[in-house]
């Protein structure tokens, strides 16, 4: 069977599809008995351990490319600071090449937010859903109507 992969898709959404999909398939095979699944084999090969995934590598470093960033984010435990706290970028598309948006610099630092775009690297991704520490997950408009964001602030900065 062949499912096709939204670009945009997040991998919770993903694996929750890939579950119904899997569930169905083996229901199907399985109103024939346990017979229909075939012989098992033995797995091949050497055993392989993948080293555990720490919060910071999720942590947005928005000086990298557009395309890496919305990658991260997909994974849905992305993350950068404002104003010293924690805000999870929970979903965002890439903003096709050319100009910066509206009243955005040509040379806008990394992180800088213009409306709901956030420059990057090589670019601008668009943020749509986020979630500040200790808050539920909100639409980027409703958070940025309650911070009210000043023209030079950036994303991912240390409080000083």
């Amino acid at each position: 069977m062949v499912t096709p992969i939204d670009r945009d898709e997040p991998v919770w959404a993903l694996r929750d599809r890939l579950v119904a999909i899997g569930t169905d398939v083996l229901v199907d095979a399985l109103r024939d008995g346990f017979a229909s699944l075939g012989s098992p084999e033995p797995q091949a090969g050497e055993v392989t351990h993948a080293a555990k995934l720490e919060p910071a590598e999720f942590r947005i470093d928005w000086s990298r490319p557009t395309v890496e960033l919305h990658r991260l984010i997909r994974l849905g435990l992305a993350w950068t600071t404002f104003r010293g706290k924690r805000l999870k970028v929970l979903a965002a598309s890439p903003v096709h090449a050319g100009s910066p948006p509206d009243g955005a610099p040509g040379d806008a630092l990394p992180g800088s937010i213009v409306g709901p775009r956030v420059a990057t690297g090589d670019g601008w991704l668009e943020l749509s859903t986020v979630q500040p520490e200790g808050k539920n997950p909100m639409n980027v408009a409703a958070w940025r109507n309650g911070i009210q964001p000043e023209s030079d602030e950036v994303l991912g900065v240390s409080a000083s």
